[in-house]
């Protein structure tokens, strides 16, 4: 070192000793030199300028220890022109190996109070750990996690904190718990339900003193367990995949700790598992909407833009004539998008200019799956289905939970059809759809279905594609086997050379029929059945999706479908209904399928309020337009629809025995 060198960092320690004496010559009184120092890193009960003081007492040129505790004391109130100074000065001494790894470690946390990360974590990948005290070693984990969470680092926090925590005295343990779930539920789902030992837990725990022995818990054991990490990702697995699900959240959580009776977290449980709030139900005050306004789909967007306004209006009126202060309170403003004009990215770099805190839409599927992953931590209902996934994967945990989704889904309204068939009774259904991929699907949800709804029975739903309306009446022979019931007559009479009387008959182990067509296939597959079907049986029962379910204005087709049951909205089934004729004044008659996402807009503006209760009360419905409305583990909005009968032209309404799922 030169003397130039030498000189500059004794002026700097004079400064300080200058500065020292103004601060506290009206504050201090006579001290003995012979008092002895806290431990440093530990919680001190002075200010920096007592430590001084005490250094200034000791006069002896070889003692640093007072010096190092008003480092500590200075970066902690901010004083870093101070703590630059002597840390200038003991950099400039002669320091023993565990004196360097102290003073590097007050270094890294003047670096960290003074927001110079970079600097900062270029110091602790030099600091020699292994000569730290206990405290200095927990210090510099502290320290370390700081940093981690500063810079996101969310699995490394993680890290730390689970080696920290277990260390930690009874007044910061609870402060770092909760931390350290925060860090934990930030990771991915399938990190959490991947747990990896640390393998290096129980090296990294072994300090070269005694010195903390009075601050460690009685647990501390039970960290070098592998329980130990594997408790705490099941804990935060749990809380990620239920922490908008009070009632859920709170049996899983007594399930935990049955597994874990001994787990340390127990004695501090994270605050966020303790104080479970109330739950409040979304009121947001900018809703984005993403909806097709043009182009292709422009006529299924504007009708649910539609069903939303009417929506909106409704709330608006309601809030204008109540005193009921929660109907009174300012109405959110609605932000429409098309979504084929914009990109979901474009569309997604305004929402924070607008302040847009909840988001109804994309229609599109293929735009839903682009859309969700940029808007991570805002609620989402979109208005169709979630990327499919098997069913064993389909859970809540794999999904943000404040993603949902709300689609009009033909597989479910299937579904819905099976249940109410073996609700008849029924024992052998066949299915009969139109041969396109959507009528597979179809076929193989109600036969999913029904395949559940008899596990026990050998005897499964069979399925039939037909291709055009004009092979309907061949297709009807094959399906119900009349036409091998005809050939066995003509052999006879072509045997016999004799005028038989014969009747055709079909097949007699089917004992109904679920029809998925359009309208004017339905009316010609009805009367083919019904002339096929055996004079010596009874009456085949027949079932329709509402996709054969039309308006009929003069009555004569719905009288061509007599006793036919099919399934729709209670909203297409209920002409009297005040918002049906609102809608019918307002726009005049429209098509059902138009009608229908009317009604999706409509629900969609409704359920904001609704989705907290039913995401967090399993017996929870809500009656919406488009049906009985529940919400199942994969965070979708499932609709128990209604069904009705034609008898003499007219719809009466079936009761339906299924409950809402």
């Amino acid at each position: 070192m030169n003397v130039f060198t030498a000189t500059k960092r004794f002026s700097h320690y004079l400064i300080m000793l200058l500065t020292l004496a103004i601060l506290s010559a009206c504050s201090l009184s006579p001290t003995s030199p012979n008092d002895i120092p806290p431990k440093l890193f530990s919680k001190l009960s002075n200010d920096s300028a007592f430590y001084l003081k005490k250094d200034e007492l000791e006069g002896s040129k070889s003692n640093s220890a007072w010096q190092f505790i008003a480092v500590q004391a200075l970066i902690a109130e901010k004083k870093f022109t101070l703590a630059n100074s002597i840390i200038e000065y003991l950099q400039a001494e002669k320091l023993s190996p565990a004196e360097q790894a102290s003073l590097n470690l007050l270094i890294a946390d003047n670096l960290y109070a003074q927001n110079k990360l970079k600097e900062m974590q270029q110091v602790l990948n030099k600091l020699d750990k292994k000569q730290l005290s206990k405290l200095g070693f927990i210090y510099s984990l502290k320290l370390q996690a700081q940093l981690q969470v500063a810079n996101e680092d969310h699995l490394g926090a993680s890290e730390n904190l689970l080696i920290l925590t277990p260390l930690l005295n009874k007044e910061e343990i609870q402060q770092y718990n909760d931390l350290l779930l925060t860090q934990l539920a930030l990771l991915p789902i399938d990190v959490l339900n991947q747990y990896q030992i640390a393998s290096d837990l129980a090296e990294q725990l072994t300090a070269p003193d005694d010195e903390l022995t009075d601050t460690l818990p009685t647990t501390e054991i039970a960290i070098e367990s592998d329980s130990f990490k594997e408790g705490w990702y099941e804990l935060a697995s749990l809380y990620k995949r239920y922490q908008l699900r009070s009632n859920q959240l709170i049996r899983a959580l007594a399930d935990w700790e049955k597994r874990y009776p001994t787990h340390p977290v127990l004695a501090f449980m994270p605050t966020q598992l303790t104080n479970i709030p109330e739950l409040s139900p979304y009121q947001p005050e900018n809703i984005a909407i993403l909806l097709p306004l043009s182009g292709r789909f422009e006529q299924q967007g504007e009708a649910i833009q539609y069903g939303l306004l009417h929506a909106f209006y409704t709330q608006r009126q309601a809030s204008q004539i109540a005193n009921d202060e929660a109907l009174n309170r300012p109405l959110p403003k609605l932000h429409f998008y098309d979504t084929q004009t914009q990109s979901v990215e474009q569309i997604v770099a305004q929402f924070k200019a607008q302040n847009i805190d909840f988001v109804i839409g994309p229609l599109l599927k293929n735009e839903i799956d682009l859309f969700l992953p940029l808007v991570e931590d805002i609620p989402v209902l979109a208005l169709n289905s979630f990327i499919e996934q098997p069913t064993e994967e389909i859970t809540l945990s794999s999904k943000i939970p404040w993603h949902y989704a709300f689609p009009l889904s033909p597989e479910e309204e299937a579904k819905q059809a099976a249940q109410l068939i073996a609700s008849q009774q029924h024992k052998k259904p066949l299915v009969i759809a139109e041969n396109s991929a959507y009528g597979e699907r179809i076929a193989d949800a109600f036969k999913q279905q029904w395949s559940a709804l008899n596990s026990a029975s050998e005897i499964q739903a069979e399925a039939y594609f037909f291709n055009n309306k004009a092979q309907l009446p061949q297709f009807i022979e094959q399906l119900l086997q009349t036409d091998k019931s005809k050939n066995r007559i003509a052999q006879m009479k072509a045997i016999t050379y004799l005028p038989l009387e014969s009747e055709v008959r079909s097949r007699r182990d089917i004992d109904a029929i679920y029809i998925v067509s359009k309208r004017d296939e339905l009316i010609l597959l009805k009367p083919f059945i019904d002339v096929s079907i055996s004079p010596f049986a009874s009456a085949m029962p027949l079932y329709a999706s509402s996709r054969s379910h039309l308006l009929d204005l003069n009555g004569r087709q719905n009288e061509e479908l007599a006793n036919l049951t099919f399934s729709d909205s209670p909203f297409l089934l209920a002409p009297d209904d005040k918002t049906f004729k609102e809608v019918e004044q307002a726009w005049g008659k429209q098509p059902l399928p138009i009608l229908r996402l009317f009604a999706l807009g409509f629900d969609s503006y409704q359920l904001i309020e609704q989705l907290m209760q039913l995401q967090n009360n399993d017996n929870y419905t809500y009656q919406g337009l488009v049906g009985q409305l529940s919400l199942d583990s994969s965070n979708t909005i499932q609709a128990k629809l209604s069904w009705a009968k034609y008898q003499q032209g007219k719809r009466v309404e079936v009761a339906s025995p299924i409950p809402a799922q």
